[in-house]
Protein backbone atom coordinates (compact mmCIF):
# COMPACT_ATOMS: atom_id res chain seq x y z
CA UNK A 1 0.00 0.00 0.00
CA UNK A 2 1.15 3.40 -0.79
CA UNK A 3 2.26 5.82 1.86
CA UNK A 4 1.42 9.40 1.15
CA UNK A 5 2.98 11.76 3.86
CA UNK A 6 1.72 15.26 4.17
CA UNK A 7 3.77 17.84 5.29
CA UNK A 8 1.36 20.80 5.22
CA UNK A 9 -1.42 21.98 3.16
CA UNK A 10 -3.03 25.30 3.31
CA UNK A 11 -5.24 27.30 1.42
CA UNK A 12 -4.92 31.08 1.95
CA UNK A 13 -4.11 34.40 0.24
CA UNK A 14 -0.48 34.87 -1.31
CA UNK A 15 2.02 37.90 -0.28
CA UNK A 16 0.37 39.56 -3.91
CA UNK A 17 -3.27 39.42 -2.12
CA UNK A 18 -3.90 36.42 -4.69
CA UNK A 19 -6.17 33.70 -3.54
CA UNK A 20 -3.67 30.25 -3.29
CA UNK A 21 -2.86 26.82 -2.14
CA UNK A 22 0.29 24.88 -1.56
CA UNK A 23 0.51 20.99 -0.73
CA UNK A 24 3.65 19.47 0.26
CA UNK A 25 4.03 15.71 0.48
CA UNK A 26 6.62 13.14 0.44
CA UNK A 27 6.17 10.27 -2.56
CA UNK A 28 9.06 7.23 -2.08
CA UNK A 29 10.07 7.75 -5.87
CA UNK A 30 12.96 9.14 -7.43
CA UNK A 31 12.70 13.13 -8.77
CA UNK A 32 13.34 11.50 -12.03
CA UNK A 33 9.69 8.98 -11.32
CA UNK A 34 8.04 11.80 -10.25
CA UNK A 35 9.10 14.23 -13.20
CA UNK A 36 7.94 11.74 -15.49
CA UNK A 37 4.58 11.10 -14.18
CA UNK A 38 3.74 15.20 -14.50
CA UNK A 39 5.70 14.90 -18.15
CA UNK A 40 4.51 11.91 -20.18
CA UNK A 41 1.24 11.38 -21.30
CA UNK A 42 1.27 7.65 -20.90
CA UNK A 43 1.90 7.93 -17.09
CA UNK A 44 -0.33 10.78 -16.12
CA UNK A 45 -3.32 9.19 -17.70
CA UNK A 46 -2.53 6.37 -14.69
CA UNK A 47 -2.63 8.41 -11.96
CA UNK A 48 -4.93 11.79 -13.00
CA UNK A 49 -8.00 10.24 -12.72
CA UNK A 50 -10.16 10.95 -9.85
CA UNK A 51 -13.56 9.84 -8.56
CA UNK A 52 -15.44 11.49 -10.69
CA UNK A 53 -13.30 11.69 -13.77
CA UNK A 54 -11.14 9.60 -16.08
CA UNK A 55 -8.01 10.48 -18.31
CA UNK A 56 -9.34 9.79 -21.93
CA UNK A 57 -6.61 11.71 -23.79
CA UNK A 58 -3.37 14.23 -22.90
CA UNK A 59 -1.04 15.94 -24.83
CA UNK A 60 2.10 17.63 -23.90
CA UNK A 61 4.55 19.67 -25.53
CA UNK A 62 7.18 19.57 -22.43
CA UNK A 63 9.40 22.99 -23.11
CA UNK A 64 9.00 26.35 -21.89
CA UNK A 65 6.16 28.08 -24.28
CA UNK A 66 4.44 24.82 -25.15
CA UNK A 67 1.51 23.90 -24.55
CA UNK A 68 -0.60 20.99 -22.96
CA UNK A 69 -4.15 19.57 -23.24
CA UNK A 70 -6.34 16.71 -20.87
CA UNK A 71 -9.55 15.80 -21.64
CA UNK A 72 -11.19 13.70 -18.99
CA UNK A 73 -14.47 11.78 -19.06
CA UNK A 74 -17.36 12.05 -15.99
CA UNK A 75 -18.03 8.44 -14.57
CA UNK A 76 -21.14 7.69 -13.99
CA UNK A 77 -22.56 7.91 -10.45
CA UNK A 78 -22.67 3.68 -10.48
CA UNK A 79 -19.84 2.84 -12.86
CA UNK A 80 -19.34 -0.61 -14.10
CA UNK A 81 -15.64 -1.40 -14.43
CA UNK A 82 -14.49 1.25 -17.23
CA UNK A 83 -17.34 2.98 -17.79
CA UNK A 84 -17.37 6.50 -18.69
CA UNK A 85 -20.02 9.14 -19.37
CA UNK A 86 -19.31 10.44 -23.03
CA UNK A 87 -21.39 13.09 -22.40
CA UNK A 88 -19.60 14.76 -19.74
CA UNK A 89 -16.13 16.00 -20.64
CA UNK A 90 -14.01 18.59 -18.70
CA UNK A 91 -11.03 20.00 -20.69
CA UNK A 92 -7.71 21.51 -19.10
CA UNK A 93 -5.32 23.16 -21.04
CA UNK A 94 -2.11 25.79 -20.41
CA UNK A 95 0.97 26.83 -21.15
CA UNK A 96 4.58 25.58 -19.75
CA UNK A 97 6.23 28.89 -18.34
CA UNK A 98 9.26 27.34 -16.69
CA UNK A 99 10.64 24.00 -16.81
CA UNK A 100 13.45 22.34 -14.85
CA UNK A 101 13.68 18.81 -15.50
CA UNK A 102 13.57 16.59 -12.36
CA UNK A 103 13.60 19.83 -10.41
CA UNK A 104 10.39 22.25 -11.73
CA UNK A 105 7.31 22.50 -13.91
CA UNK A 106 5.19 26.15 -13.79
CA UNK A 107 1.91 26.40 -16.14
CA UNK A 108 -0.80 28.19 -16.40
CA UNK A 109 -3.99 26.27 -15.68
CA UNK A 110 -7.47 26.65 -17.92
CA UNK A 111 -9.93 24.59 -17.51
CA UNK A 112 -13.33 24.92 -19.45
CA UNK A 113 -15.46 25.03 -16.78
CA UNK A 114 -14.79 28.65 -16.34
CA UNK A 115 -12.75 29.70 -19.10
CA UNK A 116 -12.17 32.82 -17.82
CA UNK A 117 -10.41 31.99 -14.83
CA UNK A 118 -6.18 30.96 -15.86
CA UNK A 119 -4.56 30.07 -12.92
CA UNK A 120 -0.86 29.14 -12.29
CA UNK A 121 0.72 25.73 -10.90
CA UNK A 122 4.37 25.01 -9.73
CA UNK A 123 5.32 21.85 -8.69
CA UNK A 124 8.83 22.02 -7.07
CA UNK A 125 10.82 18.59 -6.18
CA UNK A 126 13.62 18.04 -4.10
CA UNK A 127 15.35 15.20 -2.33
CA UNK A 128 14.92 13.97 0.88
CA UNK A 129 15.32 10.93 2.98
CA UNK A 130 13.57 7.94 1.35
CA UNK A 131 12.34 9.48 -1.57
CA UNK A 132 11.30 13.25 -3.63
CA UNK A 133 9.26 16.55 -1.64
CA UNK A 134 7.02 17.57 -3.84
CA UNK A 135 5.70 21.12 -3.66
CA UNK A 136 2.33 22.15 -5.77
CA UNK A 137 1.37 25.68 -5.15
CA UNK A 138 -1.68 26.75 -7.30
CA UNK A 139 -2.48 30.18 -7.23
CA UNK A 140 -4.37 33.08 -9.18
CA UNK A 141 -8.14 31.96 -8.61
CA UNK A 142 -10.72 33.83 -9.11
CA UNK A 143 -12.44 33.51 -6.05
CA UNK A 144 -12.06 31.55 -2.60
CA UNK A 145 -14.72 28.44 -3.79
CA UNK A 146 -12.68 27.66 -7.12
CA UNK A 147 -9.63 27.67 -4.71
CA UNK A 148 -10.96 25.33 -2.16
CA UNK A 149 -12.48 23.46 -5.02
CA UNK A 150 -8.83 23.01 -6.65
CA UNK A 151 -7.95 22.28 -3.64
CA UNK A 152 -10.26 19.04 -2.91
CA UNK A 153 -9.36 17.89 -6.48
CA UNK A 154 -5.22 17.94 -6.01
CA UNK A 155 -6.06 16.29 -2.56
CA UNK A 156 -7.77 13.45 -4.51
CA UNK A 157 -5.29 13.59 -7.08
CA UNK A 158 -1.44 13.13 -5.36
CA UNK A 159 -2.52 10.34 -3.71
CA UNK A 160 -3.10 8.51 -7.19
CA UNK A 161 0.40 9.72 -7.74
CA UNK A 162 2.10 7.93 -4.55
CA UNK A 163 0.63 4.96 -5.14
CA UNK A 164 1.32 4.96 -8.55
CA UNK A 165 4.89 5.37 -8.09
CA UNK A 166 5.32 3.38 -4.83
CA UNK A 167 3.23 0.64 -5.71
Amino acid sequence: MATLEMDRQKGSVGESGALMLEMTRVIRASRVRVYEAWTRPEVLKEWFGSKANVVSTATFDVRDGGEYKIECFGKPCNPKPGEVDESRVLVLRGEYRKLIPNELLQFTWCGDRDPSEVSLVTVSLRDVEGGTEITLRHEQFATESSRDDHQHGWSDLLPNLAKLLEG
